[in-house]
Formats: structure tokens, sequence, C-alpha cells
């Protein structure tokens, strides 16, 4: 008997700038240019973007890049529902805060995500797994397709058997400079996401007093990645965590072996034609204003109704974040960590 191999089901395909986005069932994403001989993509239209959908959170974090606090508002997510109806379909959306659980309008939004046919995940706090746990239940109910746990007690195995619960989508969200050498055995066998260290807001003051300690960290991060790749079932990277950890060098990589896997810059916005060369950016619902990033300068923010075109509006995010001042940028983030 001849069996076949059980395909993952083509979910949607859209185009966007120079190539081709096919999701399928199982999660994996193909991009291929419709030019073979093109060597980068360019985009037309987001093809995900972080929302932050509060500011209301109770946590405290020392390195909150957010300020988000207990007189935190909730967005009016009424307000950009329009603007979600403008994502092409298979469009991913990265829900955060604050404390996303706590908004009172979650659980519905999440299902208007999925009526449109994008894609929605969330991060959520792992101090927030047991009060908001039925919250969790019910997101999860209506096919939340990742939910990021920030980790905050690698010890309480009460939280893990929640983690546990939430299937194969659950992925551990670090921190570089914030994790320590003692934290790594509750990543074992899980999914990873190495997020770098955004000196933003708290994160700057926290970064301020404590700088030697988060420097510490990272560098023993870098020794210890080659074991925690192994040990790890996958671990993947914000693009702060690659600038800041550099797995390319650290795992000895070739550019071949890199390309295959690196999904490209935040801030790498043109090509040499003037193409639109990033496919994300950062909505704040709560203040309606998008940026490049979570943390990009207030001052380089762009206001918004949500009655705009997405297309409209991740130009409009490039076009105010200009060239000259990434670079200054870039080279600052650098600096602060001793990079240079």
């Amino acid at each position: 008997m001849n069996w076949k191999p059980i395909l993952p089901k083509k979910i949607t395909s859209y185009q966007n700038g120079n190539h081709t986005v096919t999701i399928y069932s199982d999660g994996t994403k193909v991009k291929e240019t419709i030019d073979p001989n093109a060597d980068h993509f360019t985009y037309y239209t987001p093809e995900s973007f972080d929302l932050k959908i509060t500011d209301y959170c109770d946590g405290g974090c020392c390195y909150c890049a957010e300020n988000s606090t207990i007189n935190g508002k909730h967005a009016d997510l009424s307000k950009i529902h329009m603007l979600m109806s403008f994502c092409k379909e298979g469009t991913e959306v990265a829900i955060g805060g604050g404390n996303a659980l706590a908004h009172p309008n979650l659980v519905t939004f999440v299902y208007y995500l999925r009526s449109l046919g994008l894609i929605p995940s969330i991060t959520v706090n792992q101090a927030h797994l047991k009060p908001y746990y039925e919250v969790l239940m019910d997101v999860k109910k209506a096919r939340i397709a990742g939910i990021g746990i920030s980790l905050t007690d690698p010890n309480n195995f009460e939280d893990f058997r929640i983690i546990d619960r939430l299937g194969d989508n659950a992925v551990i969200h670090v921190i570089a400079g914030v994790l320590k050498p003692s934290d790594y055995k509750a990543l074992y066998g899980r999914k990873v996401l190495i997020l770098g260290y955004k000196d933003f807001r708290r994160g700057h003051d926290n970064l301020s007093r404590h700088s030697d300690e988060i420097k510490n960290n990272i560098e023993q991060l870098k020794k210890d990645l080659p074991m925690l790749v192994d040990k790890c079932r996958t671990i993947s990277f914000d693009c702060l965590g690659l600038e800041q950890i550099d797995p390319k060098t650290v795992l000895g990589m070739n550019d071949e072996e890199f390309a295959k896997i690196y999904q490209g810059d935040d801030y790498d916005m043109y090509d040499k034609d003037g193409n639109i060369s990033v496919g994300t950016m950062f909505i704040d619902a709560v203040r309606m204003e998008v940026a490049r990033s979570s943390t990009t300068p207030l001052e380089k923010r762009v206001p918004f109704t949500g009655k705009e075109y997405m297309s409209d509006l991740l130009s409009e995010t490039c076009w105010v974040y200009s060239e000259n001042n990434n670079e200054q940028t870039a080279e600052d983030e650098k600096a602060i960590f001793g990079l240079l």
C-alpha cells in the first residue's frame, strides 16, 4: 500500500508588493517573490503588526517599556474595526498591552479578527494566568493563533500546568538582560521567544540602575545560547533581540543559513528604488497612534482615526521615521550595551 503524506491545508494566499504570501493550516508561512531573480521583499501593506489595546496593568514590572499602570485606560476597539477590515486575509495581529486580558471586549475582538480571516495572537504576563484563567480559556476558544507568556516566575509549577493546557500555541517570552541562568530550566522542551531589552520608559530607568547586571545577563545568554538551542523546542528572536544577542555569530551560521530564517529588520525601510521593504508596524489603539515599533520616540508617532487604509499607515510610519534618524537610533541602542 502506498501512503500519501498529509499536507497542511492552504488557508489563504495574497499578493503584497513584489511577492505572494501563502498561509497554511499548521502555521507555516511561505513568501515567494513574483520575479524569481528578486533578492528582497517589498511591501504594499503590513504583513503583521503589534496592537496595543490597553494601558492598564497591575504587574508593575520595573522594565515595562509601556509604563502601564492600574490607572491605564483601555482602547475603544470599535474605533479600529474599520481599519482591521482593510487588512489582507492572513495578516498577523499581535495583541498586547498593558494586561490585554483585562480588556472587557478582548474575547469579542478576537472573534471579530477571526471573522475577517486575520491571525490574532496575544502576549500575557505569567502573573495573570491564574487571575484571568477563564478569560484566557475564552480567548483560546475564540481560536487565538498564539499565546505568548512573559516569564516572571520560573519556579511556579502551577502556572506551568496552565501553560501546558494552552497546548502547542503557547510560547514563553523572555527578555535579554532580564533572563538569568537560573531561569533556563523552565524553558527546556518549550517554544521560546527572546526579546531584546527595551531602553524605553521604565525600561530606561531600570537600565540606568542595573546596567551591569543587564549587560552581564546578555553576555551570559550569548555563551549559553548553543545549549539552549539544543534543549528548547524552538528559539526565535524579535529584531531587538537579534541585535543584542547576534545569534548568527554566536551560533556560527553562514550567510545562507541565516538568510533562510531571517525575517528582516523593522527599520530597513526602503530599498534603492524607494519601495517599502518592511512589513510590520506598531499600533497603539489607546492613544490612536501608529509607529515603526513600540520603541519609536513619541515625537515620531503618527495619529490616526481608524478609517485609513493599512497601506497608508505603513507608508506614513516609514516616511516619518526617516533613515537618518534610524541610523542614529540604532547606533545609540548598540552603544548602550557596549556593543560598539
